[in-house]
């Protein structure tokens, strides 16, 4: 048979994976001069850069402690196992770690501890997720891939196609996924023998290095090295560390298996286990049985609780001046409540941090001056005259124009040099402003803190939401604070005003604090030297007032308090009066409310309505509103129309949405599928139309249709029912007032059948009889 006349008995489609295409960030900006948007996404870029190094080195610092505790606990592990006069070792040193409850930050913490290990301890460490550990040969198989694929880390290699850089070639990454995830069948003897292969080579190359770095004569060396030679091979064996990051979530079956396996293997496998724990280390006894958790030698070691870490974050980081972007009272007591009340998870507050800062850079056209100090007039001698013309139209900026003198009124809205001029100098007043707002807020918190019911506030955070909030000095919590400061004996309120001062020792740079740190230091000094204060001299002190025996209840008050406001003072009460006094009229200069200063947009984001969507959003009213006006999520102008009206270039999904709407309990699918089919030919030539309506729903609109159904069955709106076999019941409903009138009258008809309903006269009212 020639190759022409050959036909093929099956034809095949084969699918290739097309080559990544990277997002386009042009694409997600909003309708806008680009112009702008790509200047202050630029300046987002750099402030969220240098905020994220610091953030990563405030989370190295605070985990410092834990990590150091962790490494030499792993080091002082297995050290005599070669001891021939010990007994055999069956006990496994773990090391407990309690994480807390904010399992999103976990990963963070176990992927720094991962490179810690390696760097410093061992290069075999494999880390385990529940989802790894269905079985116990999946957990050794997990086990023997990560401790063999040392160049291949899965957690080193993110493989996640959204993360793939363009250098990358994609059918290597296809490769490499598969070699990565290449099953085969692995025992703990198999792991036992790759370890013994393994660490001869890596003891002969640490004996070869320590051989060339010696320096002494042949006949010395060899007697050293042969001394010690078997010291080092039984002692540089490196262990393995395996980390179990939730074994909450972990089966208990597999789990206790795992544990006798290596308890059995351990004289050939040196394992470490690291058990990471949410809740309580009374966990693992309620997971393991007893004979279990006898084979473990358990060191338990504590995270620092992630309200330490916001407090370290809030701090020293982002209540400071250093950083432009601030937070408006609104989104920053979100964000605290929804880590406090909600998930407790830092990496979850720094992402709603950031999504913030990008949506007022996005958003907010006066954040092009969101920047450094040093960098406001180099910015503002660059903006253009479209962009000076913006900033002029920002309610903010008339508000500020508004509250200016006649002449400099007319020159801010006419010469443009003046415009730069002044938004460059409100910038560095905002900025000028939070080098004394943060020192002198840390000063009062500092004065607070320890008074009883804390009236400031446990942490500096409250006390800087009331300061967004309204004026601190008509706060109760300030008033109260004052009333016990009042109280306080010579002493402590010497100790406390030294202490407040520690908390601005470093920040004198500005003439506000370098005046408030004098002021104090010498009202210390007086507090120590009462000695040599002069008493108040009281006129007509002499006389002295007796009470009638006999008065009425106000006159004795009103004589009481006369008495009371005439006494004579001791020089540590007026010292008192006079240092309390000082501090209230510096806080009352410097303790504004920062919303309350002009031109405060530029720098602070309150917009809580964009953000809290977003960050805690309800599924629901997301998808019903997005099925209902699919134009406002799409951008698409074709889609744009009302609730209540339905086009025919709407998605298929929204359309059956919306004609499910108009039925009741429920759903003809015939009816539906017509309704359906008549919307989405409704552009048709009349032609076509009359084609249509001959022959019916075509095949290609009947699947369209059924796609639809079903996608509608998924979300949760509708589901099938045995009372009918072409219906569908609705699981939703929207009430609207028309819907609650006809509940009424259903209601009320049910009443007539129920009961005798007999009506008086005009004006008698309604009277129901059983």
């Amino acid at each position: 048979m020639s190759t022409n006349t050959a036909t093929s008995v099956s034809t095949g489609c084969f699918v290739s994976k097309g080559k990544y295409k990277r997002a386009n960030e042009i694409n997600y900006l909003p309708d806008e001069d680009d112009k702008f948007i790509k200047h202050r996404l630029k300046h987002y870029a750099k402030q969220w850069d240098e905020l994220s190094v610091q953030i990563d080195v405030l989370r190295s610092d605070l985990n410092a402690q834990i990590f150091d505790d962790l490494v030499a606990f792993i080091l002082s592990c297995h050290k005599d196992r070669h001891d021939i006069h010990r007994l055999p070792i069956t006990e496994i040193p773990t090391a407990v770690l309690v994480t807390g409850v904010n399992t999103p930050d976990h990963g963070v913490m176990f992927s720094n501890m991962n490179y810690i290990i390696k760097a410093k301890v061992t290069p075999f460490v494999a880390r385990l997720l529940p989802k790894d550990c269905l079985r116990i040969s999946s957990l050794i198989n997990s086990i023997y891939n990560q401790l063999t694929n040392t160049l291949i880390n899965p957690e080193d290699i993110d493989l996640d196609d959204s993360f793939i850089d363009e250098s990358i070639d994609v059918d290597n990454t296809v490769s490499l996924k598969k070699s990565v995830r290449r099953k085969c069948t692995v025992s703990m003897s198999t792991l036992s023998k790759w370890y013994t292969e393994k660490c001869r080579t890596y003891v002969d190359d640490q004996s070869s290095r320590k051989k060339a770095k010696t320096f002494a004569s042949p006949r010395k060396k060899a007697l050293d090295l042969k001394s010690v030679d078997e010291t080092e091979k039984q002692d540089s064996k490196p262990h393995i560390v395996i980390m179990i990051e939730d074994i909450e979530n972990m089966n208990a079956s597999v789990l206790q298996d795992f544990i006798s396996l290596c308890s059995s293997y351990l004289s050939t496998l040196p394992v470490v286990l690291v058990l990471g724990i949410a809740t309580a280390i009374t966990a693992i006894h309620q997971i393991l049985s007893s004979s279990t958790s006898s084979l473990m030698c358990m060191e338990k070691f504590h995270a620092p609780p992630a309200s330490q870490y916001l407090t370290h974050l809030l701090d020293k980081l982002i209540m400071t001046p250093n950083i432009p972007f601030k937070l408006g009272p609104k989104v920053f007591n979100f964000l605290l409540d929804n880590f406090l009340y909600y998930d407790f998870s830092i990496v979850n507050f720094i992402q709603g941090f950031k999504l913030c800062m990008l949506e007022h850079f996005l958003r907010n056209p006066l954040s092009e001056l969101c920047c450094p100090v040093e960098d406001a007039d180099a910015i503002a001698s660059k903006l253009t005259q479209a962009e000076i013309e913006h900033f002029q139209r920002h309610p903010s900026f008339v508000r500020y124009v508004e509250g200016t003198p006649g002449p400099v009124q007319a020159k801010t809205v006419s010469d443009c040099a003046a415009v730069k001029i002044r938004l460059a100098q409100e910038v560095k007043n905002l900025h000028s402003f939070h080098k004394v707002f943060f020192p002198t807020l840390s000063f009062l918190h500092c004065l607070g803190q320890n008074l009883p019911k804390f009236p400031l506030g446990k942490h500096l955070r409250e006390l800087y939401s009331t300061c967004l909030s309204e004026t601190i000095q008509e706060s109760e919590g300030y008033k109260q604070a004052f009333f016990f400061l009042r109280l306080m004996c010579c002493d402590e309120l010497c100790e406390l005003l030294g202490s407040c001062l520690k908390t601005i020792e470093s920040q004198t740079s500005e003439k506000t604090l370098l005046r408030l740190n004098e002021d104090v230091n010498k009202f210390r000094y007086r507090l120590k030297h009462l000695d040599d204060e002069i008493e108040e001299s009281v006129p007509g002190e002499a006389e002295i007032k007796i009470l009638p025996q006999r008065a009425k209840l106000h006159e004795l008050k009103e004589k009481l308090q006369s008495m009371s406001s005439s006494r004579k003072r001791s020089p540590y009460e007026r010292l008192r009066e006079e240092i309390l006094s000082y501090l209230d009229n510096h806080f009352k200069c410097c303790l504004v409310s920062p919303m309350s200063l002009s031109l405060h947009e530029v720098l602070y984001f309150n917009e809580l309505a964009a953000v809290k969507e977003q960050i805690r959003p309800s599924p629901r009213y997301a998808i019903q509103t997005a099925l209902t006006e699919p134009g406002k999520l799409l951008s698409c102008p074709c889609c744009q129309c009302g609730s209540d009206s339905i086009l025919s270039s709407m998605p298929d999904l929204c359309i059956v949405y919306k004609l499910h709407l108009e039925c009741g309990t429920l759903v003809n699918l015939y009816d539906w599928l017509q309704a359906f089919v008549m919307i989405i030919s409704s552009n048709d030539g009349p032609e076509n139309k009359k084609k249509s309506k001959s022959k019916g729903p075509t095949v290609e609109q009947r699947a369209r249709f059924i796609r639809a159904v079903s996608e509608l069955q998924f979300l949760g709106f509708i589901k099938g029912t045995q009372r009918k076999t072409d219906h569908v019941t609705r699981l939703t409903w929207i009430w609207i007032v028309a819907g609650l009138s006809k509940v009424f009258l259903i209601h009320l008809y049910c009443c007539i059948l129920l009961h005798q309903i007999t009506w008086s006269a005009l004006g008698g009212g309604l009277c129901i009889t059983s």
